[in-house]
């Protein structure tokens, strides 16, 4: 998607694709035919209405060590095409995917390109019909986007990618205009965290690129004052963080680190759902792909690494998905899951499902919820620490996989031994 560094024009040499937005394409395709593999679960449905926007799209290609690659918007048209054949195959009625696309870039040659790209291609004779190209900012076509996505159905369904350059191309008050006027959207966006910290001072709110994400003049002004601190951008991060997911609108995140080895700057991936199996299909594509994304915490609950609530000299703690990290996931949920079942039960006065407790904590942790009930069914198993019982209240036997409906129940002497450790702690 397009960057400041990168531009097409027809007739020049392709720009050169990075090793970070190489695994970043890799995310947007892969999610994409997951989404629709994930939304089409039954074979008797034929078909799924899909509204796919690339707000900063670029021109359709790069080249890759001398090597010709697509760019995001060609990936993406190439997503939905492969899903839909595998879902059509093995079906009596076959599958169709309804999809529009409406691809932007506000420059024109990067859409000149992307249109000859498209007419290269075997999409061609959807140019015009599915495949929407404007020369605009996405700003602009933001709320005539989501009127033809409402009128094309009451699902709904749309996946908005928004790789913006840096922090202030979208503004926070058209993503929470997307989540309040679309049924089931999910956005997509990168956040040029360094690249805001290095521009912060006193006036930033003050700016259009401040007030783009709403940042409030005392908040402004108490981080720029925190650059001139020796190891305060890890917690500069963290008060960014927060205010970025306090005024985005979604329910469900998902906050990945990406680093460029050329540039040496890091910036966010963010992804905003307002369903917590949306968000744990992302986190599922993390842990398969182990590519250059990092979760900024630890392996278990609670994990975000730079919480500005705890310490103000915390270390950056950053969980990379790599060969032990499976493992270090189990053991970290194996100790916390006990207390949290054993907490949310009083607090809520009455038993807890594997699905709930997961969709009231999955935003902060690397955590997917797989993960989770294989560490509640060890917890039963090997630890006899918890029970699990159907959600009518039958015994789950040992010998089934446990579900997200599961209720899950800390026998009474396992309560009464965390009860006195949480006094202890608190005493």
């Amino acid at each position: 998607m397009a960057k400041k560094h990168y531009g097409w024009e027809l007739g020049k040499e392709l720009p050169k694709l990075g090793a970070h937005s190489l695994a970043k394409h890799q995310v947007f395709e892969k999610y994409t035919e997951r989404y629709i593999e994930i939304l089409s679960p039954t074979p008797a449905k034929t078909e799924l209405n899909l509204s796919i926007v690339d707000g900063f799209c670029g021109g359709g290609a790069y080249d890759l060590n001398g090597e010709t690659v697509p760019g995001s918007p060609m990936l993406l048209l190439g997503a939905v095409q492969r899903a839909e054949a595998r879902l059509a195959a093995v079906r009596k009625n076959g599958f169709d995917v309804r999809a529009d696309y409406f691809f932007i870039d506000r420059k024109k040659p990067h859409i000149d390109f992307l249109q000859d790209c498209i007419l290269q291609s075997e999409h061609a004779p959807e140019l015009g019909r599915s495949i929407h190209l404007c020369n605009d900012r996405f700003e602009n076509q933001a709320l005539p986007i989501i009127n033809a996505i409402k009128a094309k159905g009451s699902s709904h369904r749309s996946l908005f990618f928004l790789d913006q350059y840096g922090w202030s191309d979208v503004t926070f008050a058209t993503v929470r205009n997307i989540f309040q006027q679309l049924k089931n959207p999910e956005v997509i966006i990168t956040f040029s965290v360094d690249s805001l910290i290095d521009y912060l001072t006193d006036q930033t709110a003050m700016m259009r690129s401040g007030q783009a994400i709403e940042l409030d003049p005392s908040l402004g002004e108490a981080l720029a004052a925190m650059k001139t601190e020796d190891g305060q951008r890890s917690v500069i991060q963290g008060f960014l963080y927060r205010h970025i997911l306090n005024n985005t609108g979604a329910r469900f995140y998902t906050p990945f680190f990406i680093r460029s080895p050329d540039s040496h700057r890091s910036y966010w991936l963010l992804h905003l759902s307002q369903h917590a199996r949306a968000r744990d299909a992302m986190a599922q594509l993390h842990w398969e792909l182990q590519n250059t994304f990092v979760h900024p915490g630890k392996a278990g609950f609670n994990a975000l690494g730079f919480d500005p609530s705890i310490d103000m000299n915390q270390p950056r703690l950053e969980f990379d998905f790599g060969s032990n990290a499976r493992q270090d996931s189990l053991n970290t949920a194996i100790e916390q899951l006990p207390g949290l079942f054993y907490d949310d039960a009083v607090r809520l006065g009455e038993p807890v499902t594997i699905a709930k407790l997961f969709a009231a904590r999955c935003n902060e942790t690397p955590l997917t919820l797989d993960l989770v009930a294989e560490a509640v069914r060890r917890l039963r198993d090997d630890h006899m620490e918890l029970d699990v019982f159907t959600k009518d209240g039958t015994p789950r036997l040992r010998a089934m996989k446990l579900s997200p409906k599961d209720i899950v129940r800390v026998p009474m002497q396992k309560s009464f031994l965390h009860a006195a450790a949480t006094t202890r702690r608190q005493t």
